[in-house]
């Protein structure tokens, strides 16, 4: 059996995003699929097993970063090292959800999840996913998608979050992020806000992923949110939103956002991929813009039953 081996070359989402090409690639050429990845300790991955990229592992392999369908056509009793956060549509798009639903919380976690949100007795979620880290600002002031990777002003989500809690008075909101939830003191101090408490012990990437959540636990709860505050091209909202759990509504900045205008969009893509998220954060494709908060569901308590 040939083997498929995905390594720790991007953080957890992203390296979520390899797994359906890693099983439609198992499905076509029956590949053994292991995963050299720290936080398996926190969830498994039906039809994988953990193993190491070593040295003998490497030798011979074929490394995949871009699997076009020629790439894919190709890869029949190949031993491969998958970096591939793309491939082919046809192949990829009827297996996305399936694969999706091979990811299973650790149960410590997923008890630790409802728990949080039982806490808010039923009262409407807002998820908010503050992405920073190695996410820049390009301008503090305004809003902009000039660099590859662009950050979120904090005060568009302060003031997204007074706009939606003017709207829907008795709204808590889910605050997910890099770093520690607790720096977000005008967030704590305006609004009813609440973290998982769930510490992580995963500091292998450096200071720009480190994060004070364990950071699988603090998505599969953002994935519980109904309607998220979300980072564009972020495929850590990607996967909250629109993978794991039920179809979750994102509200996004525009470019041009000032705290001003704070100006929103809607975006609703449950189900496709995170190419299509990414393009949707950078061109402002499938993105409805949004007048009145007050016009969307936000009444909606957060879905915890299938964890």
């Amino acid at each position: 059996m040939p083997k498929l081996y995905i390594d720790e070359f991007v953080g957890v989402s992203n390296r979520l995003e390899v797994l359906p090409l890693a099983f439609a690639i198992r499905q076509a050429y029956g590949h053994e699929i292991i995963l050299d990845w720290h936080e398996l300790d926190s969830f498994s991955v039906d039809d994988t097993r953990r193993g190491k990229v070593r040295v003998l592992a490497r030798i011979g392999a074929e490394r995949i970063r871009n699997c076009d369908a020629a790439t894919f056509a190709r890869l029949a009793g190949q031993k491969i090292i998958l970096r591939s956060l793309d491939g082919p549509e046809d192949v990829l798009a009827p297996i996305y959800l399936e694969a999706a639903r091979k990811i299973h919380l650790a149960p410590h976690l997923a008890a630790a999840i409802r728990t949080t949100f039982a806490s808010r007795q039923g009262r409407p979620i807002v998820g908010v996913h503050i992405r920073q880290g190695d996410y820049e600002l390009e301008n503090p002031d305004c809003y902009q998608i000039g660099k590859e990777w662009p950050a979120v002003p904090v005060w568009w989500y302060e003031e997204t979050m007074a706009r939606i809690a003017k709207a829907q008075p008795d709204v808590s909101f889910f605050l997910s992020c890099t770093g520690d939830p607790a720096a977000f003191s005008n967030l704590h101090a305006r609004f009813d806000t609440f973290s998982l408490d769930t510490l992580s012990h995963y500091d292998y990437k450096g200071p720009d992923h480190r994060s004070t959540v364990n950071p699988v636990a603090d998505l599969f709860a953002l994935a519980c949110c109904p309607t998220l505050l979300a980072t564009p091209i972020s495929g850590y909202s990607h996967w909250a939103a629109n993978v794991l759990g039920s179809p979750s509504s994102c509200i996004v900045p525009l470019p041009g956002a000032t705290r001003e205008s704070p100006l929103a969009g809607l975006v609703e893509l449950y189900g496709q991929r995170m190419p299509r998220w990414r393009t949707a954060g950078r061109t402002g494709s499938d993105t409805t813009a949004i007048h009145d908060l007050a016009t969307l569901n936000l009444a909606q308590p957060a879905h915890t039953d299938w964890l």
